[in-house]
């Protein structure tokens, strides 16, 4: 267990992941872009927190997004160059070889699809990161182009300019939108029994397989943003110190759970 005092403090960004945090009082802190991935929270008091993304979130994403998309593609051009390097080395042997492995490996990704996405999601938030900032770059790219010809005395592509220009400005719109429905805080695989998050302000937070059972839920704010993939609650309080467990006398059933949250969440009114 931490000795460590977090209670009203400001602690954006800062990672937890793994650690025994047991009964530790968090009451009043700032969370956003906190990572709780795996932490022992059971009896953790997250009495008015504010969980979510950082306020560097935006900058730092888009940022990421543009690493990875010329990562990318810097190694698809690496790739390509090995590619004819073993062409040339073995010929015709090579190509047989990698028709025939090719296959295989795609199978293979599609049966272990759902492990690769639990335990390697960094990357593959990077391959989808650097794929959408290649569509971005690509129609950004493309309007440019079409502009400089048009501009240079071919006014066929005034038309063509100016409907890739929409449609590049409502890709970044999407891209932007995108990046604001981004996971800012995780409780991910967590074990937050008993945990208290009365008068909570709970936004973009990922409980994706966390434990549940238990947690004081008074007063607290969701977001449609909000993951509770796989997690597990058998019940909960609806009141700091009730006695009254929710629901009466049972447990939540199958899905019965995500749906007694939907009360609580407020839907983002640019959607």
């Amino acid at each position: 267990m931490s000795n460590q005092i977090y209670a009203s403090q400001d602690l954006q960004n800062r990672s937890f992941i793994g650690k025994d945090l047991t009964g530790v009082d968090f009451s009043g802190a700032d969370l956003r872009g906190c990572d709780f991935t795996r932490a022992i929270l059971v009896g953790a008091n997250f009495d008015r927190v504010i969980t979510g993304q950082s306020q560097r979130h935006i900058p730092i994403s888009i940022l990421s997004v543009i690493i990875a998309a010329i990562a990318l593609v810097a190694f698809s051009f690496m790739l390509e160059k090995i590619d004819s390097l073993l062409f040339d080395s073995f010929g015709d042997l090579y190509r047989k070889i990698v028709n025939v492995l090719l296959p295989i490996v795609l199978i293979l990704l599609l049966f272990l699809r759902d492990t690769i996405l639990e335990k390697f999601p960094r990357i593959t938030n990077f391959l989808g990161d650097a794929s959408f900032g290649i569509f971005v770059v690509m129609t950004v790219l493309l309007t440019l182009g079409l502009g400089f010809i048009s501009f240079t005395g071919t006014f066929l592509f005034l038309i063509p300019t100016l409907i890739s220009a929409i449609i590049s400005f409502y890709v970044f719109q999407w891209f932007i939108e995108s990046i604001k429905k981004k996971i800012g805080t995780s409780f991910k695989k967590a074990n937050l029994t008993d945990a208290n998050f009365s008068q909570a302000i709970v936004k973009n937070t990922d409980f994706s397989f966390a434990l549940l059972s238990g947690i004081c839920i008074n007063g607290w704010q969701l977001d449609s943003h909000t993951l509770f993939t796989g997690a597990k609650c058998d019940y909960l309080y609806l009141k700091p110190q009730q006695q009254q467990s929710y629901p009466l006398n049972s447990n939540f059933q199958t899905q019965e759970f995500k749906d007694f949250l939907k009360q609580f969440t407020e839907i983002d009114s640019n959607q």
